[in-house]
């Protein structure tokens, strides 16, 4: 069932991200750093905005949403939905606003909060209904919630920046744009309750309990991820935020997409399994899922430390170029590590209800992040800064590891971690043989052959398990 829903959400895993790199690289032709810089400071302040205002519902849908078929229990979760959504953008529009005035920098401050609200308020409900669309398994629904925004900002901004300018602003009014045609396309096919009605308050503390945690851990995961944005912003300025971005950017987002190619199916199966009391076999989907995971990132980020600096070297602009090629290779080690423990141990911990043990892991992750990425960012620049938070997250992994295995009883699969990793330098050693030429039937060459030796590397090495599954589907 995992395989066969991954599949299904697999065009909008694929589509969006892939967007969002291109995005990423055709954005240097044309904004300056300080530009690039300012995007990505309200992109991420969006972030922790949603996580604060609505990340908290969010949460609480994805994992107990009333089903079809228990027609009170879902009414009165949409309508107490309608109030938390509406009392949420108001809370979203005012971080906009304080957002626009801490980052004023000459330009029209009314216009700067309109801009950024607006994009704040679609985003966040695209985020939501896209969390409500996979509980429900509402694929076509997830799937143009995820698209819209990556796909038609893309769009649209390349087209402002024809017609209009090349600027923050009106990148960020393409996107809010987007987001809001997505919404629109995608909530007739969620079955939604358009009356507004006082929200049923036991529905809300129980929504408070399990997501007022979870809230917490949101916070502590988007400092995590984002504090070395601002750490760079503070030391250095937003122009030399601007050149850092597009390579952490770059590898952090490969690393998310390879994670959440798996991740974005396995959960909610996961929590149903669960919910129905069949914990055992909620706890293979996990191991499923781990290996699955580390088949998807272990090789992407061994093929970008091998393929990256020809990619960009024909992709990026010239002004972020070596920069993005300093740090892309390690950005990508960083999310890999991060995004194992999160999407396997600290997931399980999650659903386990075990959240204090996962704020734990969360502070540990932070506190030897930070601590090495400043003293990285101090003596070795921006290339020690990404090495600090590689450092802090293989940390936090063997963390996250040791406890799901000494006090949850998840065993980790380390047979199957071998044989990746044995595939994986196959493919490292067949690209090296062949060679990476700086063009671009160069790089797809290189490409194609370390994925056909991947391929069959890991064929010979899961035979029997791919043996198994053939025989189990013809039954």
């Amino acid at each position: 069932m995992l395989i066969s829903h991954t599949l299904k959400y697999l065009p909008a895993q694929l589509l969006s991200p892939a967007a969002q790199l291109v995005s990423m690289i055709l954005w240097t032709h044309w904004l300056v750093p300080s530009e690039m810089g300012l995007f990505t400071l309200v992109s991420v302040t969006q972030e922790i905005a949603f996580t604060v205002c609505l990340g908290w519902f969010s949460v609480y849908a994805l994992r107990y949403l009333p089903p079809d078929s228990d027609v009170v229990a879902r009414q009165r979760y949409l309508g107490a939905e309608n109030a938390v959504v509406a009392v949420s953008l108001i809370g979203a529009m005012a971080i906009a606003v304080f957002t626009a005035w801490s980052l004023h920098d000459g330009r029209s401050l009314w216009l700067s909060s309109l801009v950024i609200g607006l994009f704040f308020a679609t985003r966040a409900v695209n985020t939501h209904y896209g969390e409500r669309a996979r509980a429900q398994s509402a694929f076509l629904a997830y799937s143009l919630l995820q698209v819209a925004g990556p796909l038609g900002g893309l769009g649209l901004g390349w087209l402002a920046f024809q017609y209009v300018e090349a600027s923050a602003l009106v990148l960020l009014a393409s996107y809010a744009a987007a987001q809001a045609l997505g919404t629109l396309l995608a909530l007739p096919m969620l079955g939604m309750h358009w009356r507004f009605a006082r929200p049923d308050s036991q529905l809300l503390r129980a929504a408070l309990s399990f997501g007022g945690p979870v809230l917490g851990l949101g916070v502590l995961g988007w400092v995590a991820e984002n504090y070395i944005r601002y750490l760079v912003q503070w030391q250095s300025g937003a122009a030399a935020l601007g050149l850092m971005i597009v390579g952490w950017s770059l590898g952090r987002r490969c690393a998310a997409v390879a994670s959440m190619l798996v991740a974005t199916a396995a959960f909610p199966l996961a929590a149903r399994l669960l919910n129905e009391g069949r914990r055992d076999e909620a706890v293979a989907q996990l191991r499923v899922n781990a290996v699955l995971m580390l088949a998807v990132l272990v090789p992407v980020t061994a093929a970008l430390q091998l393929l990256g600096p020809a990619l960009v070297s024909l992709a990026v602009a010239a002004e972020y170029r070596q920069t993005t090629i300093e740090l892309l290779g390690l950005s990508v080690l960083a999310g890999t590590l991060r995004n194992l423990h999160m999407h396997v141990t600290d997931q399980f911990m999650v659903l386990e209800r075990r959240l204090k043990m996962v704020a734990i892991i969360d502070v540990v992750e932070i506190v030897a992040c930070v601590l090495a990425s400043l003293f990285g960012l101090f003596f070795y620049g921006l290339h020690g800064a990404v090495i600090g938070q590689a450092l802090g997250s293989f940390l936090t992994l063997g963390l996250s590891m040791y406890w799901a295995h000494t006090r949850q009883g998840f065993r980790w699969p380390w047979l199957e971690t071998g044989k990746v990793l044995l595939a994986t330098v196959v493919m490292a050693v067949v690209i090296a043989w062949w060679g990476v030429q700086v063009s671009l039937v160069g790089l797809l060459m290189g490409t194609a052959v370390g994925m056909f030796a991947y391929a069959l590397a890991s064929t010979v090495l899961f035979a029997p398990q791919l043996l198994q599954l053939r025989a189990s589907r013809q039954t």
